[in-house]
C-alpha cells in the first residue's frame, strides 16, 4: 500500500519534528559531555597569562590590548576541545557584559596605567556578535540565562538582526560595509544551531524551533551565496579576493565542518582529507610567517585525526607566547596537551625535533 502523500502544512511540521529531535539528541551529548567534562576533564587556565584577575582576556600574553571576538572564540574553541573553559568564560563574561554598547555591539580595548578605554571597533560585526550568543548560549547556568545576560544576548540579536542582507539571506561584517564573509556566517550558523540547543536543554521547544529553522534557512543561504561546486568549492567573501591566499580562500573551503555545513555531494571526510591532500605539509609552516592556525587542528579533532592534532602541538610549541601566538591558539594548544596521551615522535611529522621547526623557518 502507497502511504499517503503530506499536505505541505503537515510536510512543514514533520520536517521541524525531525529537526528538533535531532536537536534534542546533541543536546543531550553536549549535557552529558558537559557533565563528564566538569567531573574529569582538566580546567582551561589562563589566569596570569592570557586572563588578569579582573576576568579581562587579552589577545597576547600579558598584553594591552583586549579583543573581545578573540576571547569568545578561545573559550569556545576550548570546550569544543572538550577543555573545560567554564570558569574562565564566566569571569570574562562578567567583565565585558557592563561593556556592551547600548546597540549591542562592542568595542576592543588598551589598557594603561592600569585601566581600560575603547580603542578600536569591532573587526567585523557579524562575527562578533555571533560568537557573544553563542558563548551566552553555551555557557549559561543549568537554571538557564541571569536576567542581564538574557537582556545582553536579546541585544546583540537585535544589532546582529540589522546586519541581514535579506535579499541575500547572508550576513554582512557592519551595517556601512556591505560585504559579506563565509567564515562570519558559518560563525552566525554556529550562534544559531547553539541558541536552539540551550533552549531544546530546557525542553523549550517553543523558544528552540525558530532558532533550528533558523539555523537551516541560513546554511541553505550560505551554500547559495559561497558554495561555486565541487571544483571551485567557497568563494570566501561576496568581495572579489585572491584564490591564492591562505586565508580567508584556502581555509574557507575547511572551517565550515566546524559548524557541520553540509556542501551537495560531497561528505566532511572527502572535503577534510582532499584540503589536508592539497595544503597539510603547507598549513604547518604558517606559523613563522602568520600563525599556526590552531583552529584547523580543531577540525582534525573533529575528524578524529589525532595524528595531525598531536604533530600541529609538536610543531607549534616552539612558538609558543611568541609574535606569532594569541589566546585562541594558547586555549586550543592547552586542550590537546591535555588530550594527547604522549608526546608525538617528530620525525613522525615530518621534522627531526620540535625546537629544530623553529630555527629552520627562521
Amino acid at each position: 500500500m502507497n502511504r499517503p502523500a503530506l499536505c505541505p502544512t503537515v510536510r512543514s511540521r514533520v520536517a521541524a519534528t525531525v529537526a528538533l529531535c535531532r536537536l534534542w539528541h546533541v543536546a543531550c551529548c553536549i549535557a552529558a559531555c558537559g557533565f563528564a567534562l566538569h567531573a574529569s576533564a582538566a580546567e582551561l587556565r589562563l589566569n596570569g597569562l592570557y586572563q588578569r584577575a579582573d576576568g579581562a582576556i587579552t589577545v597576547r600574553l600579558n598584553g594591552v590590548g583586549i579583543d573581545p571576538y578573540f576571547a569568545a572564540k578561545a573559550l569556545l574553541a576550548a570546550s569544543d576541545a572538550q577543555l573545560d573553559a567554564r570558569q574562565a568564560a564566566l569571569a570574562w563574561i562578567a567583565w565585558l557584559l557592563p561593556r556592551q554598547r547600548p546597540d549591542g555591539g562592542f568595542d576592543r580595548y588598551c589598557m594603561k596605567n592600569g585601566r581600560y578605554r575603547a580603542c578600536a571597533d569591532a573587526e567585523t560585526d557579524d562575527a562578533m556578535m555571533a560568537t557573544w550568543i553563542e558563548l551566552l548560549a553555551r555557557f549559561a547556568p543549568p537554571d538557564g540565562l541571569p536576567a542581564a545576560w538574557e537582556l545582553s544576548l536579546n541585544r546583540a540579536g537585535s544589532h546582529l538582526d540589522t546586519l541581514l542582507d535579506k535579499p541575500s539571506g547572508v550576513y554582512q561584517i557592519s551595517t556601512s560595509l556591505h560585504v559579506s564573509l563565509l567564515m562570519d556566517n558559518v560563525e552566525v550558523h554556529s550562534a544559531f544551531q547553539a541558541l536552539a540547543a540551550y533552549y531544546v536543554r530546557r525542553a523549550d521547544y517553543t523558544h528552540a524551533g525558530p532558532w533550528s529553522q533558523r539555523a537551516d534557512q541560513l546554511a541553505s543561504a550560505i551554500l547559495k551565496v559561497f558554495w561555486r561546486g565541487t571544483g571551485s568549492g567557497f568563494r570566501a567573501s561576496t568581495q572579489q579576493i585572491s584564490d591564492t591566499s591562505f586565508y580567508p580562500a584556502k581555509i574557507a573551503q575547511i572551517l565550515p565542518l566546524l559548524s557541520g555545513i553540509q556542501v551537495p555531494e560531497q561528505s566532511g571526510e572527502t572535503i577534510y582529507a582532499q584540503w589536508m591532500r592539497k595544503y597539510g605539509k603547507s598549513w604547518p609552516q604558517l606559523a613563522n610567517t602568520d600563525y599556526p592556525w590552531g583552529l584547523i587542528a580543531l577540525v582534525a579533532l573533529k575528524m578524529n585525526d589525532w595524528g595531525t592534532v598531536a604533530c600541529w602541538q609538536a610543531r607549534s610549541g616552539p612558538y609558543r607566547h611568541g609574535a606569532h601566538w594569541n589566546v585562541l591558539e594558547e586555549s586550543l594548544y592547552l586542550a590537546f596537551e591535555h588530550r594527547t596521551a604522549a608526546p608525538v615522535i617528530p620525525a613522525r611529522c615530518g621534522f627531526t625535533t620540535a625546537a629544530a621547526t623553529a630555527t629552520a623557518s627562521r
